[in-house]
């Protein structure tokens, strides 16, 4: 696992921010103390009252920090161009396949970085995925929904015959197997016995986009 130093020098809400991140991922937030965040930081603990109002507050500060530091946002700046909004099951494969290399692309970019906390931040946001707390729902909203919009016009692109409940089906499908993939390669290889290293980039994506596509195809 990795290791981080905090600056004793540093600013007095960053130094909190980053405590916390990594005793939030450790620990979890029932079995993390305000004493506890203070005590890894250096700091006074008065100083998280006074900073975020409180627990809750600096969980918020927490994540907002996460989003910011440990993604660059590919898929939320996106907008596709003429030539991926053609019309028809081909342009939506086109459409498709540029939005799961996005996803990879920024899933890529955390696996490569050399910040010590990358790997406390991907086990914050997983727990967050799988059971959001309500001081961050809007923020993961706020996150997710460009890549959930430009799923939903890939999938009626392909299949506009399919109900609303079945084209959601599709994309959360998409986003579990790029996330399933990427953000889990060590866990897959620990239980999938023959599982094969991460595969590079546009093997990937031409892989899932391919599983995705004749499965639209042939529902």
């Amino acid at each position: 696992m990795n290791t981080f130093h905090l600056d004793p020098h540093s600013d007095s809400r960053e130094s909190l921010i980053t405590a916390a991140l990594a005793c939030f991922a450790k620990y979890g937030y029932d079995a993390t103390s305000i004493r506890l965040i203070a005590s890894m930081a250096g700091k006074n603990s008065s100083l998280i009252s006074y900073y975020f109002g409180g627990k809750e507050g600096l969980y918020r500060e927490v994540f907002k920090h996460l989003l910011t530091r440990f993604t660059s946002g590919p898929v939320d700046s996106w907008t596709p161009g003429p030539e991926e909004t053609a019309a028809g099951p081909e342009g939506g494969r086109s459409r498709l396949r540029l939005l799961i290399r996005r996803i990879l692309i920024e899933v890529e970019a955390h696996f490569h970085a050399l910040d010590p906390l990358k790997d406390a931040a991907a086990r914050l946001f997983l727990s967050e995925i799988h059971a959001p707390k309500d001081e961050v729902k809007d923020l993961l909203r706020e996150r997710i929904e460009p890549s959930v919009r430009e799923l939903r016009a890939c999938i009626r692109a392909i299949r506009p015959d399919l109900s609303n409940s079945d084209t959601d089906f599709w994309g959360i499908t998409i986003q579990g197997s790029c996330i399933g993939h990427a953000l889990r390669s060590e866990i897959n290889r620990l239980i999938w016995t023959c599982s094969e290293p991460r595969p590079p980039l546009e093997e990937m994506t031409d892989r899932l986009t391919d599983f995705v596509y004749h499965g639209l195809i042939h529902v």
